[in-house]
Formats: structure tokens, sequence, C-alpha cells
């Protein structure tokens, strides 16, 4: 939905708002489906005492005793010409150390957050920039500023919508930002002497591509860190293409809303995000899942619900459906808005419990023209 802005002419643009903080709905534990010793040790008496020099030597009154003694001899000796092999042996076959690329991925995954925080940043500063800015723009850049405008836009929302590492330690960002612009095709008025022109404004979603440099160095005082720059000015992208064919979701059932388990549905959903009864009573046991508090919404209806798999009024327990469920969320100030929910349902005693809110939904990944003979134990 597009909010209309109104520019004065000749005015420096508002200050920008704050931007949002970044957006994690409490989960639920994963879907059941997604389970002689009794005799005292003697000292040795090969030829000497024992450790207490006050005591005897002992004697040993045994033919065979120098015999045995060579051979106790010769068995030692052999197994200390067997230890550098063996030793060579072990070498050779344990496991080697893990991999570097384990402590490469936090690194890479320190770079990249790096990249995109200060992409982020340049593209804000640039956008909202006007011709008083050009230290600030060269502090973030090592690209030579050129022109600015003489009075910066209105933004808001910046995110990353892409990143990748196009060489080493560089890093290609795309960042998504709102921008107010004039409305298409819209005419300003005609100015009026000692009266500014107002010129009507949309938001629209603009991206822009940054190339940052990230590597690692180290000083006598600050010891290791990351040294951040963009190595080019902001550059105008397409955003991001929308997939050619959309995937065909995995709920071929449908489950009616007034069933035993729209019902439990319903019941949970209201008392998880409108705050209306006590949402234990819905959940399967050993299931964790909070009620968002305070309630972001006064109602919460059920419109349509689409299973993984067929669910009856006797369920056996253990039948179970992954269900893709539609609603209509009621606000606080009377308005109301459309959201979905992927539940994972399971019978119990011949009623229907929430298992767990699942992160995403299921992909139909049947070849075209085969039977899925897949249970409900998937």
């Amino acid at each position: 939905m597009s909010s209309v802005l109104v520019r004065r002419r000749g005015k420096k643009s508002a200050e920008p708002a704050e931007l949002p903080p970044p957006a994690d709905v409490a989960s639920g534990t994963a879907s059941p489906w997604t389970g002689g010793p009794d005799q005292p040790a003697t000292p040795s008496s090969s030829g000497g005492g024992g450790d207490d020099e006050n005591q005897p030597p002992q004697v040993v009154e045994w033919s065979n005793g120098p015999a045995l003694v060579t051979k106790a001899w010769g068995a030692l000796l052999a197994l200390a010409l067997l230890a550098g092999p063996a030793a060579l042996v072990w070498t050779a076959l344990r496991p080697e150390a893990a991999p570097a690329s384990a402590v490469a991925g936090s690194a890479d995954t320190a770079q990249a957050a790096a990249a995109q925080e200060r992409a982020i940043e340049l593209v804000e500063t640039w956008l909202r920039a006007d011709s008083d800015d050009q230290q600030l723009i060269a502090s973030l850049t090592n690209a030579p500023v050129g022109s600015l405008p003489q009075e910066g836009l209105t933004i808001r929302d910046s995110s990353v919508a892409q990143i990748e590492q196009a060489e080493d330690n560089v890093w290609s960002v795309t960042v998504g930002v709102d921008v107010a612009e004039p409305a298409p095709g819209s005419t300003p008025p005609p100015a009026v002497e000692g009266e500014e022109a107002e010129v009507p404004l949309v938001w629209v979603r603009r991206y822009f591509q940054v190339p940052v440099l990230v590597s690692r160095t180290e000083t006598e005082w600050s010891g290791p860190h990351l040294a951040v720059t963009a190595v080019a000015l902001p550059a105008p992208v397409p955003g991001p293409a929308a997939a050619a064919e959309p995937p065909d979701l995995d709920y071929p059932e449908t489950i009616s809303p007034t069933s035993a388990a729209g019902q439990s549905v319903a019941g949970f959903l209201a008392a998880m995000i409108a705050g209306d009864g006590e949402i234990t009573r819905y959940l399967r046991p050993g299931t964790a899942i909070s009620a968002i508090s305070p309630a972001p919404y006064s109602a919460v209806s059920v419109t349509d619900i689409n299973g993984s798999h067929e669910v009856t009024e006797d369920p056996a327990d253990g039948d179970g459906t992954h269900a893709l469920i539609t609603v209509e969320l009621t606000r606080l100030d009377g308005n109301t808005t459309t959201a979905q929910y992927v539940l994972t349902l399971v019978a119990r005693d011949g009623r229907w419990e929430v298992a767990g809110v699942q992160p995403a939904v299921r992909i139909d990944t049947t070849p075209s023209g085969t039977i899925d003979s897949g249970t409900a134990g998937e």
C-alpha cells in the first residue's frame, strides 16, 4: 500500500524517521514426524631390592626363574622395537585435525555482516545527502564522491536484499530502501509568489548495489580487527526477480474450519495471538508454545485450512497432518488483515492437538503424473 507524502519545493526534506529494528516467533517442539583378583599385588623381584632399602631382598627358589626373566626381557625388547612402526601407523591413521573451513566459516560470517552494515550506511547517507555532505560520503568510501544534489531524499526501511562474495575479501551487497518520490504522472501545481508549491509523493522501493572490501588487519595497540570500506558509490539496480513459476504447495486435503481439527486450530490461534483462552489446553504434551504478550490482535477468524494428510472426526492416536491455515486478524483499532500459519496437528484420545508451529510451508516435489504414496508419518 502506497502512502502519499507531500514535499514543499525549495524546502529541505524533513529528517528521516528512525528505521525499525531488525525483526522469531516462539515455536514449539518439532513435529513427532519431521523420536586371581583377590590376590594382592607383589613387587617385582628381577635381580634387585624393593623400593624400601631397609627391607631384605626376596629370594626366589624356582629352577625356571632365570629362564622366565630372560623371556620377559625378550618380550619387552620386541615391544620396544615394534613401538616405532606402530607409532608411524597411528600417525597415518589418526583423524586429521578439524578443517580450517570451520574457522573460515565464522570469519566469512563476520565479514559478510560488516559488509552489509557498511553498504546500508553508505546507501542511506548517499540518498539523504545534499551538497554540504561531501566529507560525510568520503568517510564511507574511497571512491570519488562527485556531485551531490541540493536537497536530499526522504527514505525509510532499509535492508539487505542480496549479498554475495564477488572475489577475495570483496562483497557485493544489494540494499533495498523505500524512497519518497513524486507520484507517477503527477504535475506540481503552479507556483504562487510567496508560497511553496506542494508536490505529492509516494513510497517506492528502490535497490542499490555496493561493492565492499573487508580485510583483517592487526596493529600493536588494537589487535586483530576488520577494516571495511566501500570501493564504489551506490549503483541503482533492478530488484530481485520473482520466481518464474511459483511452486505448488503440498496441502492437497481440504479441512473444514468447523470440524474438530478446525476448532482446535481456531482455539489455539485465538489463545496465542488474541489472548483468548489458555493456550496449553490445545497443545500436545511436550510441546512448548507461548502466547504473544501483550496480545497484538483482538480477534482471530479461521477462513481456510488445507492439510498435507486427510483428517477425520474419529482419528486414531498418532494420526496427523501439516496444516496451512488462512486467518483474518482483527487489530486493536478494529481494522482487519489476513495472515497465514503452518501448524502440525496430531490426534490423541480422539481430539486434535497442536504439535508445533512450522517455520516454512511444504513444497510439492512429486513429479508430474506420479502418485504420492506418502503417509502421515512423513
